[in-house]
């Protein structure tokens, strides 16, 4: 599993597996695009307490054959074909920010999508290059688009209004018992926005590890 996901599959894990049934997210109507700037979204002003429950106003739309969430009240709020920016400074804003970037910066959806997102919502660093220059080596022919892993739940490892880290659980393909693992996401606050930086080195495996035990996780994803 990190070996493919060291290769820049990022969220797609176990090609020779099945998905499992229930995990795919519904249909979903086209991605929305701008927003009304007037409505602001939330800002913080001193640290808040971190979500131990699902977030409210959630809603999941389909980014190629991956589903990201789109909240209400923590963003994004400027949604193109190919990036989503503009989270609410809040523990809820970095969750949503995690989630996205991360599903936009997935090497299934093409390069016209994780790109952009890695070149403009990475935090600048020579392990962010290292990242580009493997996802650029790659040969897209090799990719199997319906073997990927669905977002199960999460848990907030630690939280600053300027720094996140969350892991993102995730339920990987399986005909058996459900098999999870997790990512280990830093988000930093940087002009403005919730932003990724990138694993050790540039590889995904790095950050990434299996887990049986989902004590303190909060379910959370597609349905």
């Amino acid at each position: 599993m990190a070996a493919i996901i060291v290769a820049g599959l990022l969220i797609a894990v176990l090609p020779n597996g099945e998905e499992e049934p229930g995990t795919s997210a519904p249909p979903a109507g086209p991605t929305r695009a701008g927003g009304d700037p007037s409505q602001a979204l939330p800002t913080e002003e001193s640290p808040a307490e971190v979500p131990t429950t699902a977030p409210n106003g959630v809603t999941w739309e389909l980014v190629g054959p991956l589903a990201a969430p789109v909240s209400t009240s923590a963003g994004p709020k400027q949604v193109t074909e190919t990036s989503a920016a503009g989270f609410a400074h809040t523990p809820e804003g970095a969750l949503i920010a995690a989630t996205q970037i991360l599903v936009r910066s997935t090497f299934t959806l093409g390069r016209k999508h994780w790109e952009p997102t890695i070149e403009r919502q990475f935090v600048p660093s020579d392990d962010r290059d290292r990242l580009l220059a493997e996802l650029r080596a790659l040969d897209s022919s090799q990719v199997d688009p319906g073997a990927f892993s669905q977002i199960a739940g999460f848990s907030y490892q630690s939280y600053t209004p300027d720094t996140a880290v969350i892991g993102l659980v995730l339920r990987a393909p399986s005909t058996g018992a459900p098999q999870y693992h997790v990512l280990s996401l830093t988000l930093l606050w940087r002009d403005g926005d919730w932003r990724m930086q990138a694993p050790p080195g540039g590889s995904w495996g790095s950050v990434n590890r299996r887990t049986d035990d989902l004590t303190g996780v909060v379910a959370w994803g597609p349905r």
